[in-house]
């Protein structure tokens, strides 16, 4: 594994696009040290920004960085492989149209996570800002495939024209969530913000908390009259979802175990798993009925039988 610990110099705004993985695990120390990124302050070397090591792991082609990168945009751009995990918050447009591997982060995230991304899985253990998954200016379509999980909440616009993949939060979203959804699945365990799934085309939006019961959380959207329905694939969806988080903690555990001086500072900080959602019964509606009808929002539910609608909050439908 090769470790990234930021210095505490001052290079303003960094670009992080060659900080990949499968760019950098091939090269030598040396190599690494000495290849130039852009800064706010112009060219650097990558050893001015980070002290370079390697630490032996089990797990390969692996990237780990400890301390606040929040100054480093676009981190993890175009990667296709590998394991980029940080210690620390991470700026803008950080796992920018990825198309494989994994980004873990132990920390919060700005603007514009996964803009455009394709394939591959991002995990955030805390808060994500505005625009997650959604396209970045000039660009027709967010998300393209690939999954995303949020143990945190996120800002406005979440998903916007997302075309593809799945993207779990286990907190709540602000305002403008799913605007122009075409496709992929938004999962919502909190609370919505307003103007919600506007122009949304296809796709599923699924919310652990009714937004008919909070004023501040009316959609944007026209839906069709609710529904009761069992649906029999939401268990697969769960057992994904969870794996995934299963995936992210354990690389986490790893790193920890291979830095000495992440497991005194930061211990503390290691995040505890979400609870994931069990329930297959749910309140369907279709919408937005002016843009052919062909999405859908999913309330979870649990029903005792199809005669039998009962609402719980969202603790009471995950596994004890």
């Amino acid at each position: 594994m090769l470790v990234l610990r930021k210095t505490t110099g001052f290079f303003g705004t960094i670009d992080g696009s060659g900080i990949r993985p499968d760019l950098l695990c091939s090269l030598s120390i040396s190599e690494i040290e000495a290849t130039v990124i852009t800064t706010e302050l112009g060219p650097v070397m990558l050893g001015q920004v980070f002290d370079i090591s390697g630490v032996p792991s089990i797990l390969e082609q692996s990237i780990l960085m400890v301390g606040d990168c929040e100054a480093i945009d676009n981190l993890g751009q175009n990667m296709e492989s590998g394991i980029l995990c940080v210690v620390g918050s991470v700026g803008n447009y950080a796992g920018r149209e990825i198309r494989g591997g994994k980004m873990i982060i132990a920390g919060n995230a700005r603007d514009h996570m996964g803009s455009g991304m394709q394939d591959g899985f991002i995990y955030i253990s805390g808060n994500c800002e505005n625009g997650l998954a959604s396209p970045r200016p000039g660009r027709k379509s967010g998300m393209r495939g690939g999954d995303i999980f949020i143990a945190g909440n996120v800002g406005a616009r979440a998903c916007e024209r997302m075309r593809r993949g799945t993207v779990f939060v286990s907190g709540d979203a602000g305002s403008f969530a799913a605007s122009q959804m075409i496709a992929g699945s938004f999962v919502v365990m909190g609370r919505l913000g307003g103007q919600w799934g506007g122009g949304m085309r296809r796709g599923s939006i699924i919310l652990g908390t009714d937004p008919s019961r909070d004023n501040t959380s009316q959609p944007t959207a026209s839906f069709s009259a609710p529904r009761d329905f069992e649906l029999s694939f939401l268990p697969l969806v769960w057992s994904h979802i969870e794996r995934n988080q299963s995936d992210a903690l354990e690389i986490l555990g790893i790193a920890m175990a291979i830095s000495e001086e992440w497991s005194l500072t930061t211990a503390r900080h290691i995040p505890t798993p979400v609870k994931i959602p069990r329930t297959r019964w749910v309140q369907r509606q279709i919408g937005d009925l002016n843009f052919n009808g062909r999405g859908e929002v999913l309330v979870l539910r649990r029903i005792s039988s199809p005669g039998v609608v009962g609402w719980h909050r969202p603790q009471e439908l995950i596994r004890d």
